[in-house]
């Protein structure tokens, strides 16, 4: 289904659902919780409830592939 999901909106970058045991390794523990973790395992973004702007997010994406 996430992978549907991701074809139906064209995203470009790889999707996947987070294993038993992920969120509270990260001390994830509110749903609306947006991180991004880059290839080392390291959360280099960490936001709460809100939306932020599609500049904010394009930042976060090019930081993570560059």
């Amino acid at each position: 289904m996430l992978v549907a999901y991701k074809k139906a909106q064209g995203y470009p970058w790889p999707v996947a659902v987070a294993p038993s045991g992920m969120l509270p390794a990260y001390n994830i523990t509110i749903q609306s919780t947006k991180v991004a973790v880059n290839r080392a395992g390291v959360i280099t973004f960490r936001e709460g409830y809100g939306v932020k702007g599609g500049d904010v997010w394009h930042r976060v994406f090019k930081e993570l592939t560059s």
